[in-house]
């Protein structure tokens, strides 16, 4: 029983170290896309700023670091665009930030 037990414990430790949650990376996209959602008593512009900041202190990865100090030259038609492939890596379908700007 107590193998069992063990093998059942390896087993689900396995699968939480394999998931897409558990990388950095795809922590600290979830974050950036949900990041200002929490301040809709703010105008459209503040929220961003808000959203933002709250990047910035949150962050943990250098590569979505970088991601996101490259956002701040591309215009806000090619946002999209730019995180498309981020957004792939991270298995995230929609980025409520990307829909704010």
């Amino acid at each position: 029983m107590r193998n069992v037990c063990f093998a059942l414990l390896v087993a689900a430790v396995a699968t939480a170290c394999s998931s897409k949650s558990a990388d950095p990376f795809t922590q600290d996209m979830k974050m950036i896309c949900n990041a200002g959602q929490s301040r809709a008593d703010l105008p459209p512009e503040m929220r961003r700023i808000a959203a933002l900041k709250e990047i910035a202190e949150k962050v943990q990865t250098p590569e979505a670091a970088r991601l996101m100090a490259g956002m701040v030259e591309v215009a806000p038609s090619e946002k999209a665009a730019v995180m498309k492939d981020a957004l792939a890596k991270a298995g995230i379908k929609r980025c409520a930030l990307i829909e704010q700007w």
